[in-house]
């Protein structure tokens, strides 16, 4: 029933980056700031340091670059507009890679238009024998998945995540030797009412465990789930979901699991595979307390039932008991939760067990319709 193999996660990286444009050449290429509908966000990291730069706005985030090592080196965005693959430039990494070296370059590539970017949170503080703040870390998160964090958990948090019905549309911040700050253009992303009705044929519950600590992150919804990967120990570790979406596997990012191994070796690894379809998960029970030494609640076990069977429990039963369960008819078709150094708190979007394929064939018409 069970494989345990070894979690790895990675990126794919990619060793380019060019120097950036100003902000009024990008008049010309999409980057307009005369939209009504789009805020900005304030600045979070060093503000007082470095030159202002400002990408626009553009329709959307398709792909971004990080340079990171003991901070963030530089960061280069590519927006979609019109279509159009559209890539600024480069910004920060102006001769500061020679105090932290090696250095690694990710990108992170989202699966534009149907993924964009939704949330960016971080650290910011002084890099030793340097007085200015810069970011010493960045994670992404989009509708779908969250990627890092990259870089190192040192120094002053922070967290940006727009609000429901919207995405973020271009960057700005503050840059130098390194990225010393990061801001954000919102506008609302681009649905249609029957979109609309497709997805709000989903309702998400409530989060069980500790709902204080941690950040927020939400898979979204999809036509199923397929996989479950859990790390587990003293508590739940991290977890890790693969969907269905249009018949095809959508494995999302890694959700807690972030620094917390010191605590409690000898972690385990469980894979659950559902005979998707006609196999679907209905519930999801669990036990949540502190973990000694630390101050959140987080999980400490977690079981799945399915319409078939039932996998688990994994963890320590120990703490208060939680059990969700979806009313006949219904199954869950994504999670949520809040995660950090482990994973704090689940939660759940529920759909109809037998009509999501209605809705999926009327998604494929629309991606079609809009294609043309």
């Amino acid at each position: 029933m069970f494989t345990t193999p070894t979690l790895s996660f990675s990126c794919t990286t990619c060793m380019r980056g060019e120097e950036g444009s100003s902000v009024n050449e990008l008049s010309g290429r999409g980057g307009e700031k005369n939209n009504s509908s789009v805020r900005t966000s304030e600045l979070y990291g060093g503000l007082t340091s470095g030159s202002p730069w400002d990408d626009g706005i553009y329709d959307g985030v398709r792909e971004i670059t990080l340079v990171y090592g003991q901070c963030i080196d530089s960061i280069s965005v590519a927006y979609d507009k019109d279509g159009q693959f559209v890539k600024p430039g480069k910004h920060g990494g102006v001769g500061g890679g020679h105090l932290h070296k090696p250095l690694t370059t990710v990108e992170v590539k989202l699966e534009y238009p149907e993924e964009f970017l939704v949330g960016v949170s971080g650290n910011s503080c002084s890099v030793p024998g340097m007085a200015p703040e810069v970011l010493r870390s960045l994670k992404l998160e989009s509708n779908r998945r969250s990627f890092g964090p990259f870089g190192v958990l040192v120094g002053n948090p922070f967290s940006f995540r727009v609000q429901d019905g919207e995405q973020i549309v271009g960057l700005m911040g503050r840059n130098g030797w390194y990225l010393d700050a990061v801001g954000f253009h919102i506008s609302p992303a681009p649905k249609s009412k029957l979109f609309r009705r497709v997805q709000q044929s989903s309702i998400p519950s409530e989060l069980y465990g500790g709902v204080a600590g941690g950040d927020p992150w939400d898979d979204g919804v999809y036509d199923g789930v397929r996989e479950i990967t859990l790390v587990f120990g003293q508590c739940i570790d991290s977890i890790c979901v693969a969907y269905d979406m249009n018949d095809k596997l959508v494995k999302t990012g890694k959700h807690g699991g972030y620094g917390g191994n010191h605590l409690h070796q000898n972690l385990s690894t469980v894979e659950i595979k559902l005979e998707y379809p006609s196999e679907f998960l209905v519930s999801v029970s669990g036990y949540s307390s502190s973990v000694p030494g630390m101050a959140p609640e987080v999980l400490r076990s977690l079981k799945f039932e399915t319409n078939k069977r039932s996998y688990g429990p994994f963890g320590v039963e120990i703490g208060t008991p939680f059990t969700f369960r979806v009313k006949d008819g219904e199954k869950i078709v994504g999670l949520k939760g809040r995660n950090g150094s482990y994973l704090d708190a689940v939660g759940f979007h529920i759909s109809y067990a037998h009509k999501r394929k209605r809705f999926r064939i009327i998604r494929k018409y629309l991606s079609k319709v809009l294609e043309c």
